[in-house]
């Protein structure tokens, strides 16, 4: 089955509050089904300002405005009660790559997420999942990850269908990579099995180590989301029109869900 692609562009600030009001529905959504909503984070820089939008919320009259509907059990901003916010009590965070390096370090992923989104909103720590990078072992650290994920969504060892995340935050680099799977990586990108990998970046930014999720997990989302800044638009395009299936990002087919691209307007 082909995955649903949806294609949305706009200029910043509008492609922000469009990206926030979707995010914020599809956790009120998860929630009222299954009572949890289960996010994925990406790294890099381009999710700075979709964690301080998500952080301050959406106002209600503009959720409203763009189509939805406000939930029963909806949650305000405390600073601002105009605003809504997602449901952070019941929502499930965890990473979809991180850079091997303490979370301490400045170019640490979960670094970055905990500045600009989880020490503003109301996540329960034992909700968040981030990737150990500590032990000086990455193989052993990612195999310490797929376990926490394998313990926190299977009630049975049998079961080996990989986790069923409600949204995975993608993003998209200059050579179509995404989450830690780089072109040309035959090993990464074939992997069937494993649900998180150690993958040496040379070309990443910076180069090093990486854990990151696989693609058979990926492609087990009810949604992904792209989120892709103007200087790859037209790559971005070209992923979405399925013109560049050899690339890590035109390899997210989820097996039942959608392919949302947020891709700011040039």
């Amino acid at each position: 089955m082909t995955a649903m692609t949806h294609w949305i562009s706009e200029p910043l600030d509008a492609l922000l509050e469009k990206a926030v009001a979707f995010i914020t529905d599809t956790a009120y959504r998860a929630v009222a089904e299954r009572g949890r909503f289960a996010l994925v984070l990406s790294g890099g820089n381009t999710p700075r300002a979709l964690h301080e939008q998500l952080a301050k919320g959406i106002r209600e009259e503009r959720y409203l405005e763009l189509g939805y509907k406000l939930p029963e059990e909806v949650r305000r901003c405390t600073r601002d009660p105009e605003r809504i916010v997602p449901p952070w009590a019941h929502t499930l965070l965890f990473q979809g790559d991180e850079r091997y390096l303490p979370p301490s370090h400045p170019d640490s992923n979960y670094g970055m997420a905990r500045q600009t989104l989880i020490r503003n909103v109301c996540v329960k720590p034992s909700n968040i999942h981030r990737m150990p990078t500590e032990s000086g072992n990455p193989e052993e650290d990612a195999r310490r990850y797929e376990m926490l994920l394998r313990g926190l969504f299977h009630k049975r060892e049998s079961d080996d269908l990989p986790p069923s995340f409600d949204l995975i935050l993608l993003g998209l680099g200059d050579d179509g990579h995404t989450a830690s799977l780089m072109p040309g990586d035959r090993k990464a990108l074939d992997e069937k099995e494993r649900w998180v990998i150690a993958v040496n970046a040379p070309n990443g930014k910076p180069p090093g180590t990486r854990l990151t999720l696989t693609l058979p997990v990926i492609n087990e989302a009810k949604t992904v989301l792209f989120l892709v800044p103007p200087t790859r638009y037209e790559l971005a395009r070209s992923i979405s029109n399925d013109e560049r299936p050899e690339l890590p990002s035109g390899m997210v087919k989820p097996r039942s869900g959608e392919v949302w691209w947020f891709v700011e307007g040039k």
